[in-house]
């Protein structure tokens, strides 16, 4: 039996148990442990309903029953000022540790995870899979450990891509400024965040950035997760335009500020000077909270990852490990969507649909 990828990434070929009548109905069922990064982290809504697709597919069609829990980590608690008052490294990543070791216990036959800190997680991840589990990481990743794949996006190449597309927009000349998730140290003091997604799009942008002489990165502004009603990352960016009024381009590793409120309250120097094209801005994801914002001028080029995908597709493909035990790489690439103000509305449309198997249009933007 053939199931289609409605995320427009990779066709699953998945597989039933021969059996059929009572029989099928004594074996034991598969049980599937889809593991979000918390429960508060609204990034992964499309993640969620593709994971509810894929399970409602499955419960419909497989010969073999079939049980996919979907598990929301509890969100971290941080003290006053913000950081979380632990001398704990792993602090943040506790809640999602105490659901994998939940369902380690439980002995599911696999284990889908978008892991929250890959060095803290890394002996739990190999403490499943020597146990037997199936695992496939998604969105964060733990590429120390004994994962059978890792599904999504080669964030260094996306990167250098996003880059050459700011290049392109901005005639390969001018100041430019990045912004990336970073940690604060409740002291005022940024860091850029260990977690490899970020980790590799600072190296595709660094790359991508050499092969343009007359660019320059004047400002590294920092970005804090997840508090999407605080507009710190907005500010930022504003103050950064204040400081040197010739930046003409923002890339954005981490494009919250494209959902946080109030966008041309907080940063009436930043939306006056997009609308008017004196700055092009190019970022990661296509939430659908960014839509209006790139309809208003704010961004110019939006790189996709396939959200939808991490949950159904990720889902479909842990079911195949487990039943036919399909063969994975150690990478399952996901690919992206280039997302422009003339394929915008088709995008949406294919959002609302939660069916992405069409081609977009190529942005008319880039060459």
């Amino acid at each position: 039996m053939r199931y289609r990828a409605v995320s427009g990434s990779i066709i699953l070929a998945t597989g039933v148990l021969a059996c059929g009548g009572d029989e099928a109905k004594t074996v034991d069922p598969v049980a599937i442990a889809y593991i979000t990064h918390s429960e508060c982290n609204r990034f992964h809504d499309l993640a969620r309903a593709g994971a509810r697709q894929a399970r409602t597919e499955l419960l419909a069609t497989s010969e073999r029953p079939v049980e996919v829990t979907i598990l929301e980590p509890a969100c971290v608690e941080l003290a006053d000022d913000g950081t979380t008052g632990s001398d704990d490294p792993c602090f943040a990543s506790r809640p999602q540790m105490k659901v994998l070791q939940e369902v380690i216990d439980r002995k599911v036959d696999a284990i889908v995870i978008d892991v929250f800190d890959g060095v803290c997680e890394r002996d739990l991840v190999d403490q499943a899979v020597d146990a037997g589990i199936k695992v496939v990481t998604y969105g964060g990743d733990a590429p120390a450990s004994k994962r059978h794949t890792y599904y999504g996006m080669d964030n260094r190449a996306a990167a250098a891509f996003l880059m050459d597309a700011l290049a392109t927009l901005n005639g390969k000349t001018g100041k430019i400024a990045l912004q990336t998730m970073m940690e604060d140290d409740g002291e005022g003091a940024y860091s850029p965040t260990a977690a490899g997604t970020f980790v590799d799009r600072l190296a595709g942008f660094s790359d991508a950035l050499k092969k343009y002489p007359d660019m320059t990165n004047v400002a590294t502004l920092p970005c804090l997760c997840c508090d999407y009603k605080d507009p710190f990352c907005t500010q930022q960016a504003e103050a950064a335009l204040q400081d040197d009024p010739e930046i003409a381009g923002f890339f954005f590793s981490y494009s919250k500020l494209l959902g946080e409120p109030d966008l041309e309250a907080n940063a009436p120097l930043f939306t006056e000077r997009a609308k008017e094209k004196k700055i092009h801005s190019v970022a990661f994801d296509a939430l659908p909270e960014y839509f209006d914002r790139m309809r208003a001028g704010y961004v110019d080029v939006l790189l996709g990852q396939k959200v939808f995908g991490w949950g159904y597709d990720t889902v479909l493909l842990a079911y195949d490990m487990v039943t036919i035990h399909r063969q994975v790489n150690d990478f399952t690439d996901a690919g992206w969507y280039v997302v422009c103000p003339n394929n915008l509305d088709e995008f949406e449309r294919n959002t609302r649909a939660m069916d992405y198997r069409t081609p977009l249009p190529a942005c008319s933007l880039l060459p």
